[in-house]
């Protein structure tokens, strides 16, 4: 199949359009509002039927504005519609424009220029400061920007956040499930890992890991884990004792999920603790999930935090610097997703920080014994100091 050719506007070099692609990215909620497009939102992207070529595959179309050097990547996983348009966010509004100027549903058919696309993004962006849609945004205005972003954010959250003496009302205790794993009683009392068992509640029937406010007041979101293991027939994670779900209900019963209005790029787990630790050593641990940091805390480490996933995003590496991280000691599963995590790691932070990466042996650092965890780590950090 044949690309439709894509020439660049004169007027924007690659770093423009990527600047252009993450302000769009930043308001991925109004562009569909915008077109009118009724997506699902999960941690990681929208679903919907395709609106590109008018499908009415409910689950057909994915686009994933977080993350980092590719924000903004779309499929449409039933026509391949990025094959047509390109899998940028810029190509996905100029697919949708397409669609609803010219009706287009298939290779061959009137399309929207880039030009023309650029214009309307031009348009849609016109509200946003010309440093966000056109600049070189260099490291210096990239920190300012998201510390102020930061500090702004703050009030905001105390005002939408819940205080923790609420969540703790909210589930039910001790977590019965992480004990039968090996974690102590209490560091899942200090992390207040509970079980919701409120139906309709966005987390029943899952281990909740609350997620705080840096002053560790407020419950600025939180993730959980399904307490059911993955089913054989539809590899969701649900009750076998009841039927699978449809495929348009599937991204409900994920290992893990975090709540609806959650951004995790903007967050990094058991910051509240760690940010004195790392202050106080200059080292910061990181780890993928909530699980490994509560290892490392059973076993006096405390200055790890989790990325939520495997990419460290920009928000994220700023939270670092704003503790006063100087080393980083990357601890991500060991696995493929982990060594590509590490790598990206390394690739963004090198210049900045000195970067340490111990082999462990087990799959994931929650897999680790304590006997282990001396040996294969505290032994490792000592060294560094």
């Amino acid at each position: 199949m044949n690309k439709i050719a894509t020439n660049q506007s004169p007027l924007y070099n690659q770093e423009d359009l990527k600047n252009i692609s993450d302000a769009l990215c930043d308001r991925i909620d109004d562009i569909f509002d915008y077109f009118e497009i009724d997506a699902r939102k999960t941690s990681k992207m929208f679903i919907c039927n395709c609106p590109i070529h008018g499908g009415d595959n409910a689950s057909a179309f994915n686009i994933y504005p977080y993350g980092e050097d590719y924000r903004g990547n779309w499929k449409c996983r039933t026509h391949k519609c990025e094959e047509i348009f390109m899998g940028s966010i810029i190509g996905f509004i100029r697919g949708v424009l397409s669609h609803r100027s010219h009706n287009w549903q298939q290779q061959g058919d009137k399309v929207i220029s880039f030009a023309d696309t650029l214009k309307f993004i031009e348009k849609f962006l016109e509200n946003d400061s010309p440093q966000i849609v056109k600049s070189k945004n260099t490291e210096k205005n990239k920190f300012n920007t998201i510390v102020n972003n930061l500090k702004s954010n703050k009030q905001a959250k105390k005002q939408i956040g819940v205080p923790r003496n609420k969540v703790r009302q909210l589930l039910q205790f001790p977590c019965q499930y992480y004990i039968e794993r090996g974690y102590s009683k209490e560091i899942l009392d200090k992390y207040d890992i509970g079980l919701c068992l409120s139906k309709g509640k966005e987390m029943y029937n899952r281990v909740v890991a609350p997620i705080y406010d840096a002053d560790y007041e407020f419950m600025i979101g939180c993730t959980g884990r399904s307490i059911f293991e993955k089913c054989d027939n539809c590899k969701c994670h649900h009750n076998t004792a009841n039927p699978c779900p449809e495929d348009k209900d599937k991204y409900k019963y994920s290992k893990w999920k975090h709540n609806y209005d959650f951004k995790s790029q903007e967050n990094l787990y058991n910051y509240w603790f760690a940010k004195d630790y790392i202050k106080s050593t200059g080292i910061a641990i990181l780890v993928e999930g909530p699980g490994n940091v509560w290892r490392l805390e059973e076993n006096g480490i405390h200055n790890s935090v989790a990325m939520f996933g495997s990419v460290l995003s920009d928000k994220q590496k700023i939270l670092l610097d704003l503790a006063g991280a100087m080393t980083l000691v990357i601890l991500t599963d060991n696995d493929s997703a982990g060594e590509t995590a590490k790598k990206q790691i390394i690739k963004k932070c090198s210049k900045t920080y000195r970067i340490f990466s111990p082999q462990i042996s087990k799959n994931d650092v929650g897999d680790m014994t304590n006997d282990e965890i001396e040996k294969e780590i505290k032994t490792y950090l000592e060294k560094i100091l």
